[in-house]
């Protein structure tokens, strides 16, 4: 599989997985103005607009559910491991063995993440119509576009995630 595809099947359960999560992030205390100005630009969440069935929505809530208890543990052992690497790169002397296994063990990690994520985005299109798989990719590429926008207004700056 090209890592382009993992990339965006990582992107896609993520904005998943924030779409079913969005009354936490607007309750987290570190929610700026700027983003909740893009988070309302995005319009309803995208689960909303793709109009599950109630047998959707819980396989759905069981899939993320599930998919948190892989994820979240690997994202702790991956901040950890930055955290080491940063000390270790600031120790003297510096040990060039040293930072490369560290580099190695994060690399590791996040390709393990990666899989994780793909197969969490997988499991949740399988739950999904034929119909529904389209409007999702409609709606992601539209969001998309609305991010890259808000990103240029607000910070002046060029996406790096062109094609």
């Amino acid at each position: 599989m090209k890592i382009g595809k993992q990339v965006a099947i990582g992107i896609a359960a993520l904005i998943a997985v924030a779409a079913l999560m969005v009354s936490t992030i607007f309750a987290h205390p570190g929610f700026g103005p700027g983003r909740f100005d893009m988070m309302r630009r995005m319009g309803p969440p995208l689960l909303q607009q793709l109009q599950l069935s109630g047998d959707q929505q819980a396989q759905i809530k069981s899939i993320f559910t599930n998919g948190r208890e892989t994820i979240q543990p690997l994202a702790q052992q991956l901040r950890e491991k930055h955290a080491a690497l940063r000390e270790t790169t600031r120790s003297q002397p510096f040990d060039e063995t040293q930072v490369r296994s560290q580099a190695q063990e994060i690399a590791d990690l996040q390709a393990q993440l990666m899989v994780a994520r793909a197969q969490l985005g997988n499991q949740f299109r399988a739950v999904l119509t034929d119909e529904q798989q389209a409007r999702l990719t409609e709606l992601r590429t539209q969001r998309l576009e609305k991010f890259r926008e808000w990103r240029k207004e607000r910070f002046g700056k060029t996406d790096s995630l062109e094609k």
